[in-house]
């Protein structure tokens, strides 16, 4: 008996490498560059949150999804770059943001006496965001951080995601039995020896 997987080809036209989210990320940071978000200096544009508060959302999205081993700080600074572009783009949604910036460190500084970019224990800041957690605010800033890593193909590499398999035929080949925490079975060959008998 011989059992024969028909692989699916991809089409072998030259497409251009860019999906709709890369493009908007890529568009939202044109206006942004990296040094301005660490440095705190102001973007070139006139954006509708200041210095502190961009830097807030930043460390907000550091706190909300943790990966400090694994997501290059660029990552982070892309997602508070949309968010910062959204808020450029609808005065209700830059207030809404400024505005739970401001209550998130006002508790900071009611809770430790300091503003939330100055509090060095993750698990304090942590404490603090879920207060917040079922505002509007935070999961406008919650569902863009998502997206925003896991649905980068860039960082997929770094958690152990290959992508998708449905335009290489799937996973028979790509994954399928990479796990290494179960024992390695008998092979097709032994297992076809095994029948005969």
């Amino acid at each position: 008996m011989t059992i024969r997987f028909h692989k699916y080809s991809p089409p072998s036209q030259d497409l251009p490498d860019i999906n709709r989210r890369t493009f908007l990320m890529t568009a939202a940071m044109a206006g942004v560059t990296t040094s301005a978000l660490l440095s705190g200096v102001k973007p070139a544009f006139a954006s509708a949150l200041n210095a502190d508060e961009t830097a807030l959302i930043l460390r907000m999205t550091q706190d909300i999804y943790p990966h400090p081993e694994l997501v290059p700080i660029d990552v982070y600074q892309a997602v508070t770059s949309s968010i910062i572009a959204g808020a450029d783009d609808d005065a209700a949604n830059a207030e809404q943001l400024r505005t739970g910036v401001g209550q998130i460190d006002a508790q900071a500084r009611a809770l430790f006496g300091a503003g939330y970019l100055d509090i060095d224990n993750a698990d304090a800041r942590e404490g603090i965001l879920r207060q917040f957690q079922n505002d509007a605010f935070f999961q406008s800033i919650r569902w863009a951080a998502y997206f925003g890593i896991y649905n980068n193909p860039d960082v997929w590499s770094k958690f152990g995601y290959q992508g998708s398999s449905i335009e290489y035929a799937g996973y028979v080949d790509r994954g399928f039995s990479d796990i290494t925490f179960v024992p390695q079975g008998p092979t097709l060959e032994e297992r076809m020896a095994a029948v005969k008998h």
